[in-house]
């Protein structure tokens, strides 16, 4: 099961996990941007136990962009996903404690277990021809 159907089982079994998100903009002050006090109280007002970040939805947009050219090295496509997950992070978590949530999960997309899955789709192709 991909992260795009969990996320549709689990919105079917427990409509009341999507809320909508209040998102605290940096301000401009002299020309300079100053990053969003995250010291401050979240302002959705909800706490969350649990963060799962699927980082296939952070990298493919922070590496291919819709609304800017896209990154020209791999370094500057690192800051962009830096940039996001932070972004993403301090939009759904309780800002009192730098520890919060208790649990997070990133879900790679690469690695061991991607390679184990499309070995055994490759295998499953070949069957078919």
């Amino acid at each position: 099961m991909g992260v795009p159907a969990l996320f549709r089982w689990l919105s079917k079994k427990y409509p009341k996990i999507i809320s909508p998100v209040i998102e605290d903009q940096p301000s401009n002050v002299d020309g300079e941007e100053v990053p969003v006090d995250t010291t401050k109280a979240n302002p959705n007002g909800e706490e969350f136990d649990n963060l799962y970040l699927d980082m296939n939805g952070i990298v493919h947009p922070c590496s291919h962009p819709e609304d800017r050219p896209p990154p020209a090295n791999e370094e500057e496509m690192m800051l962009a996903v830096f940039e996001y997950t932070d972004r993403v992070v301090n939009m759904n978590v309780g800002r009192v404690a730098p520890c919060e949530p208790p649990h997070m999960f990133g879900h790679p997309g690469k690695g061991e277990l991607h390679r184990i899955r499309i070995g055994k789709e490759c295998m499953n192709a070949n069957r078919h021809m």
